[in-house]
């Protein structure tokens, strides 16, 4: 099993890095003699959390009611018990209220959260589900925006909380626009990518009974491309239509951060009709 693991509590509000004056993302010494800062670059790289700055004593005062000390092991293929330690390091003064990444993104705090978003120290994580609900992976996301998996990971579902069970159910593609599509009041699952997860959501929707789905595109040729491969498997379980946002819009976050409302979203998945299934039977 391979570990990452920090000793160094993270800044927080109260007591920010005296490198960047950042509240978030870095990590700083108990006695404030050095720091790993995500944003400023030094001679010294510290792995994925940053470059290491000796400092020397701060004369600054610490506030230790608000600072917790993140020290995380993650590789291990129990991606539940990652899940939950990355959850675990999350206070509400600093990551845990995800306010800074929901700013990031353009979406609200609460879908943030019912994605069960964490903080390993250096990344936000993101659990990936296979198509009954059980952990089989993590998408970590950087502060600069960059995407990998945890090591072992398996590709899966983004799945959030609080399903209503209302119609239509909204397949996007990646965890942000889920994010977006749940802040308009939709029920969504979020695929891995463009063309990854047919088989999973083919399963999802078999095991969940959901009849009413509308695949939501980005609006390049690979994403409408990968968005045409899902339907088809998808009109085998459920009835199935694809939509998209207006070309001038990358994807479903974008048109949302660009003021498009639900009544907008309605109505473009209203005009879309739905994909038929051809079998084509030979002798």
């Amino acid at each position: 099993m391979t570990a990452r693991s920090s000793l160094l509590p993270r800044a927080t509000r109260g007591r920010p890095c005296p490198v960047c004056g950042r509240p978030n993302w870095c990590l700083v010494a108990e006695d404030g003699s050095r720091a790993i800062c995500a944003r400023v670059a030094s001679e010294r790289r510290a792995g994925e959390a940053g470059w290491l700055h000796v400092l020397g004593v701060s004369a600054l005062p610490i506030r230790r009611s608000q600072r917790r000390a993140v020290a995380i092991q993650i590789g291990t293929s129990d991606f539940e018990a990652s899940a939950a330690a990355a959850e675990r390091f999350d206070d509400p003064a600093g990551p845990r209220d995800c306010g800074d990444l929901a700013r990031e993104l353009g979406v609200s705090r609460e879908s943030l959260r019912r994605l069960r978003v964490g903080w390993t120290g250096w990344a936000w994580t993101f659990p990936m589900v296979n198509a009954r609900g059980a952990t089989i992976g993590i998408r970590l996301r950087r502060p600069d925006g960059s995407k990998l998996a945890e090591k072992g990971s398996r590709q899966g579902l983004f799945t959030p909380s609080k399903l209503t069970g209302n119609a239509p159910l909204l397949i996007t593609e990646g965890p942000t626009d889920l994010a977006a599509a749940l802040d308009l009041g939709f029920d969504a699952i979020g695929r891995p990518s463009c063309a990854g997860g047919i088989e999973l959501v083919s399963s999802y929707l078999r095991l969940t009974g959901r009849q009413d789905v509308v695949v939501f595109a980005d609006s390049d040729s690979a994403g409408r491309a990968g968005a045409d491969a899902l339907a088809k498997s998808v009109a085998l379980v459920a009835r199935v239509r694809i939509a998209a946002p207006p070309p001038q819009f990358k994807d479903l976050r974008a048109w949302v951060r660009g003021g498009a409302r639900r009544e907008h979203v309605d109505g473009v998945i209203e005009a879309a009709t739905a994909v038929e299934l051809r079998l084509d039977v030979r002798r």
